[in-house]
């Protein structure tokens, strides 16, 4: 998990900018992203909740095991962000857009007499593995990844019928991080006033809290599992991004400030933040294989057809 979280948190480290950046500029690029960023986290959140058998069986079958994987932010968002904080977004964001971690311990078991089979998840960062990427990196991070899922069989698995199954799975996913931006940020208000910060830190937080309706198809080929489903999540999902720090210099005129307050922004002497909420439901397809093989190596990937937004997880469990 702390390698994941070392990817995102150094890819977030190049953004140090000193020229001066516009709050409009941020407000425009920062909207555009959060709405891809919305799609990203909802996606993120149902990671743990399918796996590769579409049904698990009825009790006793149960499994446990591990999940780790990321979603993408769109590009073309990303770069503006980046742009928006005064630097170009690195090479590595190029192809697939900002990676948002998704890590989660996960535990499924069936129920006696129905075809159901019943779900939880859970994942955090362990302070000893935040304490490490803020000495390494610098970078201070929160992850929560709560959720829990039903499924039923609406076909069972026999010699030649895969199973069938719809599913039904309540998520809520919180983050946030906090990254350096150098020695040095100056944003300029609508009528040219500015403000200095010294020492800032990029300040990224989400939550997202939804629903998720699942149909899927699996077949087991000797120890060969591929599957595919299909998946729309309904929710809410809130972004908040800003910078933290200590205000050196503020020329902005009391016209501006409240010019920026009518527009969203939170203007503190530690620095401003701006939010916004987005309650699109998300479609995705998604697919993958699993490994029986005293564990279940289990891989999936994701996509969003409206946004092109893509996902990957890899789930290492024991399943009886």
């Amino acid at each position: 998990m702390k390698r994941i979280f070392a990817v995102f948190l150094a890819l977030l480290l190049v953004a140090a900018g000193g020229a001066a950046q516009s709050f409009n500029g941020f407000q425009t690029a920062f909207s555009s992203f959060a709405d891809a960023m919305a799609g990203s986290l909802n996606i993120n959140s149902t990671v743990g909740d399918t796996w590769s058998t579409a049904y698990l069986g009825g009790f006793p079958h149960f499994g446990v095991g591990l999940t780790a994987g990321a979603t993408f932010v769109d590009k073309a968002t990303t770069e503006s962000l980046f742009a928006a904080l005064g630097k170009s977004a690195p090479a590595g964001l190029d192809k697939m857009g900002l990676p948002i971690p998704a890590a989660a311990a996960t535990f499924k078991i069936g129920l006696p007499f129905i075809p159901l089979d019943i779900g939880l998840k859970a994942g955090i960062i362990p302070a000893s593995v935040g304490d490490k990427l803020e000495s390494l990196y610098g970078v201070q991070a929160d992850y929560k990844n709560i959720g829990l899922s039903l499924r039923y069989a609406l076909v069972k698995e026999r010699l030649l019928v895969p199973a069938v199954s719809v599913g039904l799975s309540a998520n809520y996913l919180k983050g946030s991080i906090r990254a350096p931006l150098g020695s040095s940020q100056t944003f300029t208000g609508p009528s040219g006033g500015s403000i200095t910060y010294s020492e800032p830190k990029l300040d990224l937080e989400w939550v997202s809290k939804n629903i998720d309706i699942t149909a899927q198809v699996s077949k087991k080929i000797l120890f060969f599992t591929p599957y595919a489903g299909a998946g729309l999540t309904l929710g809410t999902s809130d972004v908040q991004g800003g910078v933290v720090a200590t205000v050196t210099s503020n020329t902005l005129s009391a016209g501006e400030q409240a010019t920026l307050a009518s527009e969203g922004y939170a203007l503190t002497d530690q620095g401003f933040t701006y939010a916004t909420t987005n309650t699109d439901p998300t479609f995705r397809v998604y697919g993958g294989f699993s490994l029986d093989i005293l564990l279940v190596l289990d891989c999936q990937v994701m996509y969003v057809p409206a946004t092109k937004n893509l996902g990957a997880s890899v789930t290492a469990r024991i399943q009886l």
